[in-house]
């Protein structure tokens, strides 16, 4: 699978007050942001483009309808960070603590997350594309209703992580463990191996209303 990673210019200005840009509702480019605490800010829009987000807070921030375009975000907290309606074109998602985070009706192309912690995080009803979650925690995460496409789970976690409703194609699991999945009724599309294929076997077995006895 080829997923692009952003693409940023050699030499990022320095940018500083992050919270007054959002403010304006300026758009942000081919900057560097490092070491800003935006917890808990509120804003209907944000853009940001060419942009390396380092060290920065966004905990429970509520940015509606952001646009991300080869963008990188390394080390930042965005636990709670809710972000519906957004675009993501072309992101880097790397050491981020984001439990909790809200993406519902999303959509993401070219995205990758990397040891990065994305425990119930909210992806409902959102569009992935050559998306990739690399060294991953993702339990109960929630993909209900949601379009993966070109999608790679390598090395991740997913426990008791949610597919309801939702419509997967070229979506590779078999690097990563997952335990007591649910809407395994729309695992079609799905690549697993076969000691993944024991592991699911109860949950296929309570999908299909199946009774196990052995006596």
């Amino acid at each position: 699978m080829k997923i692009t990673l952003p693409r940023l210019p050699k030499d990022l200005d320095k940018a500083v007050g992050l919270k007054q840009l959002i403010n304006r509702d300026e758009t942000l480019s081919e900057s560097h942001v490092q070491d800003e605490d935006i917890s808990g800010i509120q804003a209907k829009s944000f853009n940001a483009s060419d942009v390396r987000f380092e060290r920065v807070n966004l905990t429970q921030a509520k940015l509606e309808k952001t646009g991300f375009s080869d963008v990188e975000l390394v080390n930042c907290e965005l636990i709670a960070t809710s972000l519906p309606d957004s675009s993501w074109r072309q992101v880097l998602v790397k050491n981020a603590r984001g439990s909790g985070m809200q993406l519902q009706t999303s959509t993401l192309k070219d995205v990758t997350f990397v040891d990065s912690k994305l425990n119930l995080v909210n992806f409902r009803y959102s569009k992935l594309k050559n998306v990739c979650f690399k060294d991953c925690v993702l339990d109960e995460a929630d993909f209900y209703m949601a379009q993966l496409e070109n999608v790679y789970f390598q090395n991740c976690t997913l426990m008791k992580t949610e597919f309801s409703g939702s419509k997967l194609k070229k979506v590779d699991f078999r690097t990563s463990d997952m335990f007591g999945i649910l809407g395994i009724r729309s695992f079609s599309g799905a690549i697993i191996d076969s000691t993944q294929l024991m592991s699911l076997a109860g949950p296929i077995a309570n999908e299909l209303g199946i009774i196990v006895k052995d006596d």
